[in-house]
């Protein structure tokens, strides 16, 4: 169903009764495809493309675009749906996921006229959110937000690298690609490979970033990663007593269909949660008492900051679409309450997933529904359990033409989400928002009480801090970087106390300059010199 470790169908192959040579080609690639293991599928497709040229069937083009969409090959797979297309027995749903593909290419006119032949089908509705996500992203890169990123270079790898999280001493984090050496006694390695991506299985590891400059990183716990399949991402409780694991369970597997003389089945997800003893080792794995792999799966667990609502991602029947955000409310006995959808202010048809739970209680998810950039988009909103305020695209450089998910802002200001947009070093990178030092998440819109137009020149001395300009009524603020003789404009609110904190590069010092708009009338102007106090 999904790409990740979370909300996906985990597929291997039980055993082969002949040996792969002996079936065609045409069969092999078959066999592939029906067991999930796009990569292979998709190495053994374009093997017969190119041996039949102009004669490979509709299915095979069809079944290459298709391996290539779900490993995230974007241009290629929007390379093989343009030749699907030109078919004239080309499947409907080609069209929207070749839009798709080049949506995620950042191809943004391309995929709004494809998305455009889709309604014609008459399909308008499935398509009018990625239509204004077209428009939006190209207005939104633009005018970027004023925030700064970077890739947490000493975390990442070729392979995927997410779900990073804060935990005494470093950084809980899911990857692919560490070796067997890092686990420890009890951990398990498996020594195949995950078929969908032909990448290793996910581990939890724990990163020790106390020095900036040097890792040494770790298996987290065996108590984990003993699992033979993929496992990740953990949330803990506020005194990281009780851990809560998304991971596929070694021991239910969902049997499928004899086909091609290979037998074959899959896993769905399931949460599992621990309890550290007084020694610091990780107790039993106890299930989430609602998974049920046989029909559903369920992962991606946030916690609400007093413990006593767990957020999670389901396929779950009664929601409103693919993937939904669903929460369960802890009773009186410490046990969970069933689940409850958290309602269509925040779940579409399409996939809901990824939740996290910021220090003020407000909810970052990622979206393949509401209008954005890419794939998954990272959005924020506001309440709690069923009651949620629209949900706001963090934009762009945030979000970005790929798929950006996994958003976690900590209350000591550490901010770090996952995205595998070009320029990363893998195929999933782990990101951190540097600027402003504590991210506070700032609304879109422009509230009709500014009304104080604001005009900032920066000096030559502030070259790349961040000039962050400070509401403290509404303590909330906005980040410049700073260039010699920019101007930043800003329409601020009468009555008000501001701040201007000046970072510079490298946390070397901070510097406040303390001004009001107390006393101006409306049509005045407020023009300052931002300069550094200490020449």
């Amino acid at each position: 169903m999904k790409k990740y470790a979370g909300i996906i169908l985990l597929t291997f192959s039980i055993q082969f009764l002949q040996a792969q040579e002996q079936l065609s080609l045409d069969k092999q690639a078959a066999v592939y495809y029906d067991k999930y293991d796009y990569a292979k599928a998709a190495s053994l497709y374009e093997r017969i493309a190119a041996k039949k040229k102009d004669k490979t069937s509709t299915l095979v083009l069809e079944r290459l675009a298709d391996s290539y969409r779900h490993i995230n090959e974007y241009e290629t797979a929007a390379g093989w749906y343009a030749k699907l297309l030109a078919r004239s027995d080309a499947p409907a749903d080609a069209r929207l996921y070749y839009g798709d593909m080049l949506k995620s290419a950042g191809k943004y006119a391309e995929a709004k006229a494809a998305y455009t032949q889709y309604a014609q089908t008459g399909n308008q509705e499935r398509v009018k959110n990625r239509i204004a996500g077209c428009d939006a992203a190209q207005e939104w890169i633009q005018a970027p937000t004023p925030v700064a990123i970077r890739n947490v270079e000493r975390l990442n790898t070729v392979g995927s690298d997410w779900g990073a999280t804060g935990y005494p001493g470093g950084i809980v984090f899911v990857s692919d690609s560490l070796y067997r050496n890092q686990l420890q006694n009890g951990s398990h390695f498996n020594r195949n490979v995950y078929g969908r991506t032909r990448t290793d299985y996910q581990r939890l590891y724990i990163g020790d970033t106390a020095n900036y400059g040097n890792v040494y990183i770790n298996d987290f716990s065996p108590a984990f990663n003993r699992s033979k399949y993929h496992v990740g991402p953990a949330v803990f409780d506020k005194d990281y007593r009780t851990a809560y694991v998304t991971m596929t369970n070694a021991d239910r597997r969902i049997p499928a269909v004899k086909e091609n003389k290979v037998r074959y089945g899959y896993r769905r997800l399931e949460l599992f949660s621990s309890v550290k003893d007084a020694n610091g080792k990780w107790g039993e794995l106890i299930p989430f008492p609602y998974n049920k792999p046989d029909e559903y799966s369920v992962g991606h667990a946030a916690l609400s900051n007093d413990g006593n609502t767990l957020y999670f991602a389901a396929d779950m029947p009664g929601g409103q679409g693919a993937t939904d955000i669903w929460y369960s409310e802890k009773q009186g006995d410490g046990k969970w309450g069933a689940p409850v959808n958290c309602g269509p202010g925040i779940n579409t048809p399409e996939a809901e997933e990824f939740p996290t739970i910021a220090p003020d209680g407000s909810l970052y998810f990622s979206s393949k529904g509401w209008p954005g950039m890419g794939g998954f988009d990272i959005f924020h909103s506001s309440g709690s359990k069923a009651q949620w305020s629209a949900p706001e695209n963090l934009r762009y450089p945030t979000n970005s033409p790929g798929d950006d998910f996994y958003f976690v802002a900590e209350a000591n200001g550490n901010t770090y989400f996952a995205s595998n947009r070009t320029g990363g070093k893998g195929s999933d990178d782990i990101y951190s928002i540097t600027t402003p030092p504590i991210y506070t998440y700032t609304p879109n819109h422009v509230s009709p009480g500014l009304v104080i137009p604001f005009t900032g020149t920066v000096c030559a001395p502030l070259a790349e801090a961040c000039i962050y300009i400070y509401n403290k009524q509404r303590q909330i603020g906005w980040c410049f970087i700073g260039q010699p003789g920019r101007e930043i404009t800003l329409t601020l609110e009468k009555d008000t106390d501001y701040e201007i904190r000046i970072h510079y590069p490298g946390g070397r010092r901070m510097e406040t300059i303390p001004f009001t708009t107390r006393g101006m009338k409306e049509g005045e102007i407020l023009k300052k010199d931002i300069c550094p106090v200490q020449q």
